[in-house]
């Protein structure tokens, strides 16, 4: 997007759209009617050529999209709960573990691997967006 924004203001330098800072998704739709001189060459063809000498990582983009459908399905709402279920319930280990170490030596072993595996849980846990908190 930040390349189709900067071809935009490069052919509009010099007008007042030259120095946009965003642009409307259906502008995208014109990418292939803007020709070059010859007729041969669209926007779209262009764009394509440059990126994927510059960028060829950005050629495979369709791929990255696949999963945003299934993505569309899930309620925010109901992943917010899940993650707040998650987060209870690791507190609740936390506090048996912590209670564990009453038990003396017959748990002993267990503390180093309890540790480390409550900071591997603490580290990976995703933080939600104070928005759906």
């Amino acid at each position: 997007m930040q390349t189709i924004l900067s071809l935009g203001n490069a052919l509009n330098q010099g007008t007042a759209r030259g120095s946009a800072v965003g642009f409307r998704l259906d502008s995208l739709l014109k990418l292939t009617d803007t020709r070059a001189r010859n007729k041969k060459m669209t926007l779209m063809h262009y764009l394509c050529k440059v990126l994927s000498q510059k960028l060829p990582e950005l050629i495979d983009f369709p791929k990255d999209l696949a999963t945003l459908e299934s993505a569309t399905k899930v309620q925010l709402k109901c992943l917010a709960d899940e993650m707040q279920a998650i987060s209870k319930g690791l507190e609740k280990v936390i506090q048996e573990l912590a209670a564990s170490e009453k038990d003396g030596p017959v748990s002993a072993t267990f503390l180093p691997v309890r540790d480390t595996t409550i900071l591997a849980f603490q580290v990976s846990k995703p933080a939600l967006p104070p928005s759906l908190n």
